[in-house]
């Protein structure tokens, strides 16, 4: 019995492909990501196979804030090439904000990269939302989701929310926790509420992954799509498509989105 029982783990664990996420990006982020996949695998009974490359958050926030896309693609495209290395079959970047150089980084490497935006675009299509709000960086805030939100309206925070929302994003970012952060989890939960109430936001995109820290998506009082669950929906689905499980995961979210976003 016992080895019937390993040689089936053995299959199962064989037909799971190797996720290779970028991670660091901050650290509370990976650990959300780590968290939660290894606990819808546990849920299955399979062992995950996961590899992480920790990048350096410095570095890749002054590259976003210079704009410098394609030494930032470089950096990441480093990343790739080392989870390649190490075996995995696609790549996932544990963050919104180096998504900026999504298309960069593409034609730089040859794993697949599953893409936190394009799997934030499905799931809003999926559910009929046109009018959104964002939540995250200044960074992915002022640029709509780095210009790649076209079909959807999207609605502009104020400078004084924008600050107020970016400075607290940061706090729960260098912290890698809610806890002991100090950020004003309350204080944003309530702009977010006003863009519902007074912008008739259709969705508050939380478009980073310390929110996800702080938000719980079915719970949060507002009509929100949590970018990370989203993404981390897919990550699954391609991990375990080929063995016919793609469809059980739901990270406390919604429906699932198409394979891969």
């Amino acid at each position: 019995m016992t080895t019937t029982i390993v040689s089936r783990r053995l299959v199962v664990n064989n037909a799971c492909q190797t996720i290779g996420l970028i991670g660091g990006l901050g650290p509370g982020a990976t650990i959300h990501y780590y968290e939660r996949l290894t606990k819808e695998f546990a849920r299955r009974g399979v062992t995950p196979r996961l590899l992480i490359s920790h990048a350096d958050l410095k570095f890749v926030l002054e590259r976003v804030g210079a704009g410098a896309l394609d030494d930032l693609a470089g950096y990441l495209a480093e990343h790739v090439e080392s989870l390649s290395r190490g075996g995995a079959d696609f790549v996932a970047i544990g963050a919104v904000a180096p998504h900026i150089c999504a298309p960069q980084l593409r034609t730089r490497v040859a794993l697949p990269v599953v893409d936190l935006i394009d799997c934030t675009r499905s799931e809003l299509s999926r559910r009929g939302v046109r009018r959104v709000a964002i939540l995250g960086t200044q960074f992915v805030m002022r640029s709509d989701l780095y210009g790649r939100l076209d079909g959807f309206e999207v609605i502009r925070l104020s400078s004084d929310a924008l600050d107020f929302i970016h400075g607290n994003y940061m706090k729960i970012a260098s912290a890698g926790a809610v806890e002991g952060s100090g950020a004003d989890v309350e204080g944003m939960r309530a702009i977010a509420q006003d863009l519902v109430r007074d912008q008739r936001a259709e969705a508050v995109l939380l478009a980073g992954t310390e929110l996800s820290l702080a938000f719980q998506e079915a719970g949060c009082d507002f009509p929100a799509l949590d970018c990370a669950r989203a993404h981390l929906d897919a990550v699954l689905s391609r991990a375990m498509g080929n063995m016919g499980l793609a469809g059980n995961s739901r990270f406390g979210g919604g429906a699932r989105p198409p394979p891969w976003c």
